[in-house]
């Protein structure tokens, strides 16, 4: 039994989706947008128990690629952020093919996009399950996470500039 852990978001409004993409021209140079999507509810998973949130953290980032797939429901907010290099028609036919077809068309589109980068947080707090990789959408158990362990801090060189007397 491979064991996953699904993490949700307690509250809605609650999980974005990143992505982050580019293309070169044929003379070596870049221009590169982002979208940052909100929706209502989803989920992420990581493989290992070390990987997990801890109870007080605001926030936490999974890798899309892991798990069921984060089934993102209620897209309520969308977000473009482009380079210098966008004309206000590039933006407009970007922002447009996006509303029709959504983050699909990065991956399975005719165009020069490339995803540099994706990524889906989880907004705290978190309702985390341990869940069995083949076994569909049921918990085995549900976790209850740590707080985060304090700081402590040190003098020693490199991490500080205090010189410790002899």
């Amino acid at each position: 039994m491979a064991i996953l852990y699904r993490i949700k978001p307690a509250d809605k409004k609650s999980v974005e989706a990143y992505y982050d993409v580019y293309s070169k021209d044929e003379q070596g140079n870049i221009r590169s947008w982002s979208v940052t999507e909100l929706y209502r509810w989803g989920q992420g998973f990581v493989e290992n128990e070390d990987e997990l949130p801890y109870s007080d953290d605001r926030e936490h980032n999974v890798d899309p690629q892991i798990g069921w797939g984060c089934e993102l429901e209620d897209l309520c907010a969308v977000d473009f952020e482009f380079d210098d290099s966008f004309t206000e028609e590039e933006k407009a036919e970007i922002e447009q093919i996006w509303e029709d077809s959504g983050a699909g068309w990065l991956y399975d589109g005719a165009h020069n996009w490339q995803v540099d980068y994706d990524s889906v947080t989880i907004l705290g707090p978190f309702v985390v399950d341990k869940i069995d990789e083949d076994v569909y959408n049921v918990s085995i158990e549900t976790v209850e996470l740590k707080q985060r362990p304090p700081f402590v801090g040190t003098t020693a060189w490199p991490f500080s500039t205090v010189k410790k007397e002899d």
